[in-house]
């Protein structure tokens, strides 16, 4: 790679922390291209150079998240050890609660609004099944070890709720004031999830109609 390709992907980091920082403590509705280049130091039409408006930067930040999280589990899924992948799942999203809901507040506002962005979301959206094809198959023993009639996919969508819930606990300024040890509820959560492959209904939990 060449120096100035270097200084290129350099400064595209740069502007994607930038970004990031922005984002987190603004929002994105007050965040502009020129607050991010004032950020970075550079023209605003330097940005321009690596993406093409605000919205596809966001999309960026989003699936370099989910890479990030996608080679974390990756890593884990060495130990085939369904709580280590658990463990690995629960402390990446919740080790900055108010990231991982921002950024899918942000996911859902866009998908809902920017069909020119699909590209983006098809590439976000491939990253996010290569890691639950991963994880299937270590989901799908357990619940075979547990004689459950759970399927994958509901246990799968337990761990994510169970996620969304205690990100909003742990980004809760009133909450946190009654939270114990931090590590003392991720372990209750990990072991709630691991307990729910023994639960047993009379009705499959994926067969239940409203």
């Amino acid at each position: 790679m060449t120096q100035r390709a270097i200084a290129f992907r350099a400064r595209e980091q740069a502007i994607l922390n930038a970004a990031e920082y922005l984002l987190l403590e603004l929002g994105d509705e007050t965040i502009t291209i020129e607050m991010i280049a004032e950020r970075v130091g550079i023209a605003k039409g330097t940005i321009y150079k690596h993406f093409q408006s605000k919205d596809e930067l966001i999309l960026q930040l989003l699936i370099a998240y989910e890479t990030e999280l996608a080679t974390t589990l990756f890593e884990a899924a060495k130990s085939n050890d369904l709580a280590q992948i658990i463990q690995a799942y629960f402390s990446f999203r919740l080790a900055t609660p108010e990231k991982h809901l921002l950024f899918e507040r942000l996911e859902n506002k866009l998908a809902a609004t920017r069909r020119t962005l699909r590209p983006y979301f098809a590439r976000l959206y491939f990253i996010r099944k290569s890691y639950l094809r991963q994880m299937l198959p270590f989901v799908t023993q357990h619940l075979q070890q547990q004689n459950s009639p759970m399927t994958a996919r509901d246990y799968l969508t337990a761990g994510w709720a169970l996620v969304q819930g205690t990100a909003a606990i742990l980004h809760s300024s009133f909450y946190q004031r009654y939270l114990g040890d931090r590590q003392g509820l991720l372990a209750a959560l990990l072991q709630s999830l691991l307990a729910l492959g023994n639960q047993h209904y009379d009705t499959p939990v994926s067969t239940l109609k409203e």
